[in-house]
């Protein structure tokens, strides 16, 4: 073989390798905000089953205020059935107000604030808000990672090529991707 036909073989390994690293690279980063988004679906999940509960121990108590628990179960029940990421970060951007509402009922009625089950849903609430913060952080984080690199010229090409799409950030309304 002469020297050409070596430089070609060296040059088409070489575009060949990198395009291994390249791709494997891409299903890294999309396989992390997959695992990631699954890390929110959980506590998703997690805040879903506590609103039944939440309504259930208010109801006793603020029988003047059923509207707000009825509010509550409905935009649960939307929530579950959201698909998509924005979808998601609409719904649950209800949910949450519509969550508030049912913790401010604690000042206007001092028994359900003096409620043990109460209590106990209200702490577990936040730790599920806390653990969702923090799970949302690593998804959009995750995210920027994998559309940073997608979009990032030579890679970019590859991504077209292979058909990797942009991951959409989420957020709940008012909040920071």
């Amino acid at each position: 073989m002469d020297t050409w036909a070596y430089l070609l073989v060296a040059g088409a390994s070489l575009v060949l390798v990198t395009t291994v690293i390249v791709f494997n690279r891409m299903v890294q980063l999309r396989n992390r905000v997959r695992r990631a988004w699954k890390d929110i679906d959980v506590q998703l999940k997690l805040r879903h089953e506590l609103v039944p509960l939440l309504v259930a121990t208010t109801e006793g108590y603020a029988t003047q205020e059923l509207q707000v628990l009825e509010r509550a179960a409905r935009l649960r029940a939307e929530a579950q059935s959201a698909t998509g990421v924005k979808e998601k970060g609409a719904r649950e951007t209800e949910l949450a107000s519509a969550l508030a509402e049912v913790f401010a009922l604690k000042e206007s009625y001092p028994d359900l604030k003096a409620d043990a089950a109460f209590g106990r849903l209200f702490q577990e609430t936040v730790t599920v808000e806390n653990h969702l913060a923090a799970a949302r952080k690593y998804y959009n984080g995750s995210v920027r990672a994998y559309n940073t690199f997608i979009q990032s010229f030579p890679y970019l090409l590859l991504a077209r090529l292979m058909r990797f799409r942009e991951a959409e950030y989420f957020q709940e309304e008012g909040g920071s991707g």
